[in-house]
């Protein structure tokens, strides 16, 4: 028999299923963290997208052939209710390029505050998120150059 998991865990992995998406450029999992009806509110131009078909392809557009790496930290969970919850999680990303920008790098830190959904999916119960604002915390460092291209 395989063991419980609890609600809080099975959020963790959720949130984790985004950067690890985009970090391995696997759109199928990053879009498994998302309701089909997810929104997202990212800073600057991205602005608020609506769906998880619109969200995926904004956020391949902003990685472009960038690689990057997603470190998640400080987090607060708050199951709200029987199948709502609430989650604020602290992010570092790193930016690298790649080809002729090999050796450029931009640092972000920044935060998701995401509401979460519990429902059954794909045959299990599991957690997927509703609504996120991406907000940065700091102004981003290193070669901004990598991000006009």
């Amino acid at each position: 028999m395989a063991p419980a998991i609890s609600d809080h865990e099975l959020i963790r992995n959720c949130i984790a299923r985004y950067c690890i998406g985009v970090d391995l450029k696997d759109w199928n999992t990053f879009s498994s963290a998302f309701l089909d009806n997810g929104k997202v509110d990212f800073p600057g131009p991205g602005g608020l997208v609506e769906g998880v078909t619109a969200i995926t392809a904004t956020v391949q557009g902003m990685v472009g052939n960038l690689q990057t790496q997603h470190a998640l930290t400080t987090q607060l969970i708050e199951v709200t209710g029987e199948k709502t919850a609430s989650a604020t999680t602290y992010c570092t990303t790193e930016i690298f390029g790649v080809g002729e920008d090999k050796g450029k790098r931009v640092t972000s830190w920044g935060l998701y505050q995401d509401k979460l959904v519990k429902g059954n999916f794909d045959g299990g119960d599991d957690w997927k998120i509703a609504e996120r604002i991406a907000t940065l915390a700091a102004p981003l460092m290193g070669d901004l150059s990598l991000l006009s291209k």
